[in-house]
């Protein structure tokens, strides 16, 4: 009995378990009218809710308004309000949802790119780091070949110096040699002179030395 009953039950509550749920629509029309009053003549069957309108001023309960083609009328208070209604609320959040949803995207996918170039620039710092470290090593390499360059070159240039004063003295010596030559030559043709002198004279006096002589050894 039980079990029937329960039976019972859920057949009868079975087209409430699978009806479906519906809304009321917010969209509706307001009729535009000459003056303010609800009997008032139309001048326009119905503006669409939602509508942007341009107010003017408000009497009795009625609000005096233009529309964006230019008509003017009057309309109860309680169809206007000072913001968009929701069913464009929702649709302008929902368009700046989906812009911020692309943006987002957007973003992401610049971060991403980001990303990647910063590891890009990160292995491009890092073979900076390791040229830079070679650099280095070159520039102390060249500061010691320069700082031997710079000694050889002041031991160059004291050669040159020391070159220089030993020419200097050479050209003395030379000098002094030449004077000594000159003088050596002078003295030989001195002593030339002097033993062509002597042999002529001894060729003199020889002769007269045999002569006398031999006179000498007449008388005896």
């Amino acid at each position: 009995m039980y079990k029937l009953c329960l039976s019972l039950l859920l057949i009868a509550l079975s087209p409430s378990l699978v009806a479906e749920t519906r809304y009321i629509s917010d969209q509706f029309r307001v009729p535009l009218r000459k003056s303010p009053c609800s009997r008032c003549a139309i001048l326009h069957q119905g503006l669409k809710s939602g509508l942007k309108l341009t107010y003017i001023e408000s009497a009795d309960g009625w609000s005096h308004i233009r529309t964006p083609g230019g008509m003017e009328g009057w309309i109860e208070n309680q169809y206007i309000v000072n913001q968009p209604i929701a069913r464009d609320r929702i649709a302008r959040y929902k368009k700046q949802n989906e812009a911020l949803n692309s943006s987002n995207g957007t973003l992401q996918a610049q971060v991403k790119a980001l990303k990647a170039d910063n590891q890009q620039l990160g292995g491009r710092l890092n073979t900076v780091s390791d040229d830079n470290e070679a650099v280095s090593r070159e520039l102390a390499d060249i500061k010691v070949v320069s700082a031997n360059a710079l000694n050889l070159k002041v031991q160059n240039q004291q050669l040159l110096e020391d070159n220089g004063m030993l020419q200097s003295k050479i050209d003395v010596l030379s000098a002094q040699n030449k004077q000594l030559e000159s003088s050596q030559t002078q003295k030989s043709f001195l002593y030339g002179a002097i033993a062509v002198f002597l042999g002529a004279l001894l060729s003199i006096i020889l002769p007269r030395l045999k002569r006398k002589r031999r006179g000498h050894s007449e008388w005896a």
